[in-house]
């Protein structure tokens, strides 16, 4: 509906003391309502103000990371099949990167739970699970490369074709999963736009899907490959001299330090979910609400760290032509 020139003016105008208590911000013809005078118990006010000072580094940080980051794979000449995974790691990433202005925003004036709300959560889960079945498929494909080495050179004119696949699946299968949950997620379900009702319980089947599949499986994978990588390069130093050497003890080292960012990273989220799913006593709302959040800006964090560590593994490993090492 057409509305006169000076509509913005005049109703801003007329309207000012309602603004002050319930803005309106108007997004794509659907009215997204805000409150920028939220009446919040010490317990969220402490994570408002724990959410705006921890958020907005890793935000600036991870925005910075993952853009040198993206540049650089931008202008590689000649993609491996490890480049392919890195990139899918990053893009994940980076689409968690772009949304966090948005959750520090909650912390300032806390949205009203919408549609947004709702896609917002979506995309959160999509990236944070997109980035672990990546990591995983890294930790598959590297251990595969030291344990298998003639296997993969056999598969080196296919590797490209099954790592673009295998980053295809992944996305695939977590936009199938959150299109048959999304109703978990919509806006009578949640308390505030990034926090669930501690009420209104997960159905059991996401529950077992994020803690078991996006989970457990992943984790027990990583860690199990990751240790037999580190294992065989280890083993392998007595063979190996000077420059050699240096280089296999570095990436040991390397694929330690991702192993355990992976668990510190993902673990206390799903412990999280976990808290959330058993416990319905009100007089423990407030510690799972504080706990979950803290563990997910800890997952959230995973975004800077990776970028660092496992571009920097990759960039170590294919300074070599043999992909055994």
């Amino acid at each position: 509906m057409n509305q006169p020139a000076n509509y913005s003016q005049t109703h801003f105008a007329t309207a000012s003391l309602t603004i002050k208590e319930r803005p309106i911000l108007y997004l794509k013809n659907r009215t997204v309502e805000y409150n920028c005078n939220p009446v919040l118990n010490h317990t969220d006010r402490a994570l408002s103000l724990f959410e705006r000072v921890a958020y907005t580094p890793v935000f600036i940080v991870g925005l910075l990371f993952n853009v040198t980051a993206l540049c650089i794979f931008c202008r590689l000449k000649r993609w491996t099949d490890t480049h392919i995974y890195m990139f899918n790691l990053l893009l994940a990433d980076f689409l968690a990167i772009i949304f966090l202005p948005l959750r520090i925003l909650e912390t300032f004036c806390p949205i009203k739970p919408s549609e947004l709300c709702t896609f917002l959560l979506c995309t959160q889960y999509s990236n944070m699970y997109s980035s672990i079945f990546t990591i995983t498929a890294i930790s598959i494909h590297r251990f595969i490369a030291v344990r298998f080495p003639f296997l993969t050179k056999a598969l080196a004119s296919k590797s490209k074709m099954i790592a673009i696949s295998k980053c295809i699946f992944i996305w695939t299968i977590i936009t199938v999963i959150c299109a048959c949950n999304y109703k978990d997620l919509l806006p009578d379900k949640l308390e505030y736009c990034y926090d669930r009702k501690l009420t209104k319980k997960l159905k059991q089947h996401f529950f077992l899907l994020l803690e078991i599949l996006g989970y457990l499986i992943p984790v027990l994978i990583v860690i199990l490959c990751s240790t037999q990588t580190i294992y065989i390069l280890i083993r392998s130093l007595k063979h190996v001299q000077g420059r050699d050497k240096v280089e296999r003890k570095n990436i040991a080292a390397i694929i330690t330090a991702n192993m355990f960012t992976f668990i510190v990273c993902f673990t206390p989220v799903h412990i999280g979910l976990l808290l959330q799913y058993v416990i319905s006593d009100d007089s423990s709302k407030d510690f799972v609400h504080v706990f979950l959040d803290v563990a997910e800006w800890i997952a959230t964090t995973n975004c800077c760290l990776d970028s660092i560590g496992y571009y920097f593994l990759l960039k170590r490993v294919d300074k070599r032509d043999n992909p055994s090492y």
